[in-house]
């Protein structure tokens, strides 16, 4: 099958501006085939280099490098002068670094839905000075109970700025990851971050919202997200204890890590 793709590119080169005008810029074409290949996690065994896709292809070096730029950009590829590509997300619960809830629960053969209280506009100075913005920069905020087979496993809190992230309005939250999303509308996959990990009590409209006693212990869970080292999502993140349990694998594993 690749070799016939390999024709079909070479093919399109070779036809010049009237086999180009009907695909679109051969570079694109491209991208887009590899981009939806990543999604897909067809790369598992580590992603090729500029010269073998060349030759996949049929095109110059020059038209694989314009075809991973965007790639590269976005998250989906590193991007290491000198050594090859390797792909960041892929079918995992994870989006880069950052693990997916919604794919954890799902992975777990449980049934995932959101109940979306807020996904609003607004502007907070706390939030703001965390992502290095004006204090009234305006933030996109999504704020969700999240379901496991219809039981509340945490109450999620999150904001990134507007101007990146605001085609996320659009976004339909009660099935669908926000990751997934960001990355589907605003073509962003997040490359890093840090989380902090505290113990806190429900407050009495915690309690309300996750059908939990007040004062039950719960996981606050604060962690920033980054794109090419710009901080771009703030998290506050309240989970039940006793219905989630949180497992990290490290050392010799190969596997990226796993929330349930």
């Amino acid at each position: 099958m690749k070799d016939q793709q390999g024709q079909a590119f070479a093919s399109v080169a070779e036809g010049g501006a009237a086999g180009r005008a009907s695909v679109g810029p051969l570079w694109k074409t491209v991208s887009d085939e590899l981009l939806q290949e990543v999604l897909a996690g067809e790369f598992g065994d580590g992603f090729p280099g500029e010269l073998e896709l060349a030759q996949r292809y049929g095109v110059s070096r020059g038209t694989i490098r314009a075809a991973l730029k965007p790639l590269r950009d976005a998250g989906h590829i590193t991007a290491h002068p000198g050594r090859k590509p390797m792909v960041v997300a892929g079918r995992s619960t994870a989006y880069g670094p950052i693990y997916s809830v919604l794919a954890s629960i799902r992975e777990s053969g449980m049934k995932h839905a959101s109940v979306v209280l807020e996904q609003h506009l607004v502007t907070n100075p706390e939030v703001a000075a965390k992502l290095s913005l004006p204090p009234d920069a305006e933030l996109f905020h999504l704020s969700r109970i999240r379901l496991a087979d219809d039981e509340p496993i945490g109450l999620d809190q999150v904001w990134l700025p507007a101007a990146t992230a605001g085609k996320l309005l659009e976004a339909d939250f009660r099935d669908s990851s926000l990751y997934g999303e960001l990355d589907r509308r605003c073509g962003l996959v997040l490359d890093g971050g840090t989380e902090q990990l505290t113990a806190v009590l429900a407050s009495p409209a915690q309690a309300l919202l996750l059908r939990c006693a007040e004062g039950s212990p719960l996981l606050l869970i604060e962690r920033t997200g980054c794109h090419r080292a710009r901080d771009l999502e703030f998290r506050r993140s309240y989970v039940l204890g006793g219905r989630v349990t949180m497992a990290t694998a490290f050392g010799c594993k190969t596997n990226p890590p796993r929330r349930d």
